[in-house]
């Protein structure tokens, strides 16, 4: 058995703590998601949800890989078995939980084209003289 500092197992508790970062953490255990459908999932900011997700990340929970113009997050595979095995016992925790079974629907139904999509803006900007006029 791996010897952990506190300091990382307090990241770890400390992260699943959090009633947001936990259905993070379910809707990531049944697919990879977009920062934008976890944001229509969870109905909050992008600041508050990259505030959840860099929670999550520290504690090394998720990672995350690049697709094109979105960021991809997910559980992440690589960690301690120990920490892997307090991930599992949470989630099995609150599978039944309403809340819970509610997101994973939501997941099966989110289309990241959709909900993501980036749009270019084609407005200019409008300059405007400052100087007074006579």
């Amino acid at each position: 058995m791996r010897k952990y500092k506190l300091n990382n197992i307090n990241k770890v508790l400390a992260a699943l703590a959090e009633q947001n970062r936990l259905r993070i953490l379910a809707a990531l255990s049944f697919r990879k998601m977009a920062v934008c459908e976890i944001r229509a999932l969870l109905k909050l900011s992008f600041s508050t949800v990259s505030k959840h997700l860099s929670i999550l990340k520290e504690a090394g929970l998720i990672d995350f890989e690049k697709d094109g113009k979105w960021v991809i997050y997910r559980v992440n595979k690589d960690f301690p078995l120990e920490i892997k095995k307090i991930l599992n016992q949470v989630l099995s925790f609150i599978s039944e939980d309403e809340q819970i079974k509610e997101d994973l629907k939501t997941v099966r139904s989110l289309d990241r084209d959709k909900i993501c999509s980036i749009t270019a803006t084609t407005s200019k900007p409008i300059i405007t003289n400052r100087r007074n006029k006579p």
